[in-house]
This record gives structure tokens, C-alpha cells and sequence, in this order.
């Protein structure tokens, strides 16, 4: 009998983060009592079912991050998240562009598990604003934020994910990291994002003024 093909971390990516966001999602709609077809078909992708060969481990990984994920979201991003969406939102024209200054200041000081977790809750939360915005064209919108955020790990975090052992070592490095460092985490992540947010705003602020006077 045939050994099944090795499946690389980054082969893998793509499902993993896509079942984290749905997972997100399905915790929402229990609690607001409706699905947001749109949000839905985001994460999923277009006619993609998250089932394949290969899913099945990596939905599992997806959906305890997606669980472990609540406890963070439970004492971070609450108001705070807002005020970097409305700051984001201020140069819609520049939303890509603040987007990735904003993903390279979350890692500024190095890859952790908080960190890339910083990044998905953001990721999750902002797509789901940004479409009960009612922004025009938010789908397609929302479809390059997710792919940005894939494109990223997939390019600078994937290789560091190998050498600590795969999903399944990061995801122990999660659930290590949350136990260990929960306080250090408010405190350190917040502290890596905001160099990207004043990074955006700066951007935000100059540009207003070059516009103003120019």
C-alpha cells in the first residue's frame, strides 16, 4: 500500500487560517442569530468546501486555534481594535498599502505565536467591519485582505513554523505561549502593533497634508 504524500506546512496554510476564520465566524453567529453570507463565503473561498485529502488535520488545527483564539480575543481587542480600524479606514485609496505596513510592524521584533494570533484575530475581526460597512465592493476587498494575510505568513512565517515542528508544534507553542505569557502578550503585542499603526498614521497624516497644500 502506498504511503500517503507529505504534506508541506505551506500546502497546509490555506485551509488552516480559512477554518480559523470560519470557525470565528460560526461562534458570531451563535451569538447574533444570523450568518453573513458574504463573511461566509470569504473564508471559504470561492466554492471551496475546506475538504480535501489533506483537511481534515488541518481543520482540526483551525478550529482549536480558532478556540484557544477566544481567550485571547476575551481580554484584547476590544476598543482598541476600533481605533485601528477607523485609523485604516481614514485613506480607503491606501488601504492595502497601511495594511501590510501594519503586518510588518506586528512582527517588527520577531515571529511568536502571539504575534501571528494577533494577526488572524485582526484579520477576522477587520473583514467582518469592513463588509457590515457596506463598503463598495467590500467582497473583493476583503478577498486581498485575506489573501495579503496568507501571502505574508506563507512567505515569512511558514519556515519558522517548520523548524518548531509543523501546525502541530505551533499549535503547542499556542497554547504554551497562552498559558506562560498571557499577561506579557497584552502588553508586548499591543506595544509591536502600534509601531505599524503610528507607521499608518504618520502615512495618514502626511499624506493629508501634502493633499492639503499641494
Amino acid at each position: 500500500m502506498a504511503s500517503p504524500p507529505i504534506v508541506t506546512e505551506t500546502e497546509q496554510l490555506d485551509t488552516i487560517i480559512r477554518t480559523f476564520m470560519v470557525e470565528q465566524e460560526n461562534r458570531a453567529v451563535q451569538q447574533r442569530g444570523r450568518r453573513n453570507s458574504v463573511v461566509d463565503q470569504i473564508f471559504r473561498g470561492q466554492g471551496q468546501q475546506l475538504q480535501d485529502n489533506i483537511s481534515q488535520t488541518n481543520s482540526d488545527v483551525g478550529r482549536q486555534l480558532a478556540e484557544i483564539s477566544r481567550q485571547l480575543d476575551a481580554t484584547y481587542y476590544q476598543e482598541e481594535t476600533q481605533q485601528h480600524i477607523e485609523i485604516l479606514e481614514r485613506r480607503p485609496a491606501s488601504r492595502m498599502d497601511n495594511l501590510r505596513r501594519i503586518i510588518q510592524g506586528v512582527f517588527q521584533h520577531g515571529i511568536t505565536a502571539g504575534h501571528v494570533m494577533s494577526l488572524l484575530i485582526f484579520g477576522y475581526r477587520y473583514i467582518n467591519h469592513l463588509v457590515n460597512a457596506g463598503i463598495e465592493g467590500a467582497e473583493d476587498v476583503c478577498r486581498q485582505i485575506l489573501s495579503s494575510i496568507i501571502k505574508y505568513i506563507k512567505e515569512h512565517v511558514v519556515t519558522w513554523i517548520t523548524s518548531i515542528g509543523g501546525w502541530n508544534g505551533f499549535l503547542d507553542e499556542v497554547k504554551q505561549y497562552v498559558s506562560e505569557h498571557m499577561a506579557q502578550w497584552n502588553a508586548v503585542t499591543r506595544q509591536n502593533m502600534l509601531v505599524g499603526f503610528l507607521v499608518v498614521v504618520t502615512a495618514v497624516n502626511v499624506g493629508a497634508l501634502v493633499w492639503r497644500y499641494k
